[in-house]
């Protein structure tokens, strides 16, 4: 993999068609979230993809609450690396390889760049980090537990 294309799945109302035509001017391809919504269309989506490129919201950023989206988890299952904002989850989660953590625009660049020099690797990596932090038991035993509900 030598090339990325960058795509975003927005509602923009079309009042903000500048927003549009500016998105499209930089070569970012625009796809209706609608369309994701199903469970199927969207895991297929997600399949298709190379990887997720997700800026967070502000206030994640700005709180460092350490913010992680089920999205992006679903991207790492799937085998799909993640370039995602960070929020603070890089305190609590490994990050570099498989998850590539960024603060600025200048560190997104270097992310997309190092993922596309060694996707298979990063690849490989994705899974490893579902598996160990995400799956089921893993995820779930904590919760349990605080309910009072482990055995």
């Amino acid at each position: 993999m030598r090339d990325a294309r960058f795509e975003v799945a927005l509602d923009i109302q079309p009042g903000d068609r500048a927003d549009i035509e500016r998105l499209r001017a930089h070569g970012w391809k625009l796809s209706d979230p609608g369309a994701l919504a199903a469970v199927s269309a969207f895991r297929g989506y997600v399949r298709a993809s190379g990887a997720e490129f997700s800026p967070a919201q502000n206030i994640y950023v700005d709180t460092h609450c350490g913010w992680f989206s089920d999205r992006t988890v679903r991207y790492l299952a799937c085998g799909r690396p993640a370039l995602v904002q960070d929020t603070g989850f890089s305190e609590h989660l490994p990050t570099g390889e498989g998850l590539v953590a960024f603060r600025t625009v200048e560190e997104a660049v270097a992310g997309a760049r190092a993922l596309l020099a060694d996707y298979p690797r990063h690849r490989a990596a994705a899974r490893r980090i579902a598996a160990e932090h995400f799956a089921g038991a893993r995820a779930i035993a904590p919760l349990l537990a605080a309910a009072g509900l482990a055995p």
